[in-house]
């Protein structure tokens, strides 16, 4: 692919924030890494003695694998393993962990692991948070100041909204289509910033915020050659691209019944292709932020970011201020886990999570078909390919301000007097004072948790109070 002659090496320095730019390191925990040289003997901090902590081990039972029979097994945590973890630690991650990590992100996505790179942006590293979405927090945090801009594709995922708008940023939006963000009007957008009225008289956007694969709310998942395309937009344009990807390992393309987990070909991350792309501007476009949510434990509470070191020392300030750490038994848990599967046991786990899903879906979507899609059909949806989303746009009255009508207050009134909660599509849109912009057909489902029993149930409701809203504006539903 081309490169654009705009197309420049990234500024760290000059993405980030004044708050960023401001934040002091800790004294302290700075010096946290020097502790761990032989021979060092330290009078630095005022960690607690490990002796007095009541904790003699952990011991962890594992289910079988799943779709398998098999006896429980057991892991243990003990010994320096369970001092670390029950003790202040890196403000990164327990090192053994961040460096498991590290390994299997340059396996997964195929990128070396540089420490010292010739190119912008060419050493990545990871850093642990409580969460995703504390990382990506922190890294708002780390990126706006008041009055910037970011984009944001359409519909976004609604848990990064209120963080943004308290942080007082421009949000614009990028059309989508069935394959996520739509490169050429992205381009558009930017090509046209200074001249469009939408857009004028806001600062020029520091990123782009996408989830590429199984995207909450829309289900979408971008190709590698989309991705490929959406890439080379944000290079022509100097942006930098979040890629929240918490669903990739929830991919169903190539997942047939005698699929090899460890060998089989899964979609290449943004992360990837920020580096095996013949790009003159260098790399180190992407900070990529994965969770174990979806895969081994949404309580757990970890998740990790990948990308270049400067960004991540802004994101690693913030915590070490703000939480010192993430959960260190959290981490030892996962990094017990880990050891004991390795890269093909992890992968082989998430293909069973992965088939999960699948099967689930194959029977939400059949419902949906049956019940919403008999004449009068009263919905139409893209069939989704990864995730735990199925985003239905709903066939609904005209309201005064879209003639595809507004599933707001049908969703989160009637259908919830009916007996079925759901989230309106408008949830997933940035705040804006332009009404048009405020409204939404579309409705978020999901087939993660509900009762394979009761999903009829729940369209059958969801049918009824669309079917009420069309007699209650005096009209026949179209044909």
């Amino acid at each position: 692919m081309a490169t654009s002659p705009r197309a420049q090496p990234l500024d760290y320095a000059a993405l980030l924030s004044h708050t960023a730019r401001n934040r002091m390191p800790s004294a302290i925990r700075s010096l946290f890494p020097a502790e761990l040289i032989p021979g060092m003997v330290s009078l630095l901090s005022g960690k607690p003695n490990s002796a007095t902590f009541p904790f003699q081990r952990i011991v962890l039972e594992l289910k079988p694998a799943m779709h398998a029979e098999g006896e429980t097994e057991t892991v243990a945590i003990e010994g320096a393993d369970l001092d670390t973890a029950l003790q202040y630690s890196a403000t990164s991650g327990i090192p053994k962990l961040v460096e498991w990590i590290e390994e299997f992100q340059a396996h997964v996505h195929a990128r070396a692991r540089t420490k010292e790179g010739s190119r912008p942006g060419e050493v990545w590293r990871c850093s642990f948070g409580n969460g995703s979405q504390d990382l990506l927090t922190k890294t708002f945090e780390a990126l706006i100041d008041a009055g910037d801009s970011a984009v944001l594709e359409s519909p976004a995922y609604s848990g990064i909204l209120p963080s943004l708008v308290a942080h007082k940023a421009n949000l614009f939006e990028a059309a989508t289509d069935a394959e996520g963000v739509e490169p050429t009007a992205l381009d558009a957008l930017l090509s046209n910033w200074s001249t469009s009225p939408a857009t004028r008289t806001a600062p020029f956007p520091k990123f782009l915020y996408t989830t590429p694969t199984g995207a909450n709310p829309s289900g979408t998942s971008a190709s590698d050659d989309r991705k490929r395309a959406v890439l080379a937009v944000v290079r022509k344009h100097n942006l930098l691209l979040l890629e929240d990807d918490p669903y990739y390992f929830l991919s169903f393309q190539g997942l047939t019944a005698d699929a090899d987990p460890v060998t089989r070909q899964r979609g290449k991350s943004y992360f990837h292709l920020d580096a095996h792309d013949d790009y003159a501007g260098g790399v180190g476009r992407v900070l990529r932020f994965d969770s174990f949510s979806k895969i081994l434990s949404a309580g757990l509470r970890l998740g990790f970011v990948t990308g270049p070191k400067e960004i991540l020392d802004a994101i690693d300030l913030d915590t070490s201020s703000r939480n010192l750490q993430t959960s260190g038994t959290s981490q030892a848990i996962a990094y017990a886990l880990l050891s004991r599967w390795g890269v093909d046991g992890f992968l082989t786990h998430a293909d069973s999570v992965a088939r999960f899903y699948q099967d689930r879906l194959e029977h939400f979507e059949s419902s949906a078909r049956t019940i919403l899609t008999a004449s009068p059909s009263i919905a139409s949806w893209v069939r989704p390919i990864a995730g735990m989303f199925l985003w239905i746009k709903l066939k609904l009255p005209p309201s005064p301000t879209s003639a595809d009508g507004d599933s707001f207050e049908l969703i989160s009134t009637k259908a919830k007097a009916a007996g079925v909660l759901a989230l309106p599509g408008v949830a997933f849109k940035p705040p804006s004072t332009d009404a048009e912009r405020k409204t939404s057909a579309y409705v978020r489902t999901s087939f993660s948790q509900v009762p394979l029993d009761q999903v009829d149930t729940a369209f059958t409701r969801l049918r009824g109070v669309v079917e009420e809203a069309w007699r209650e504006a005096g009209l026949d539903i179209p044909a």
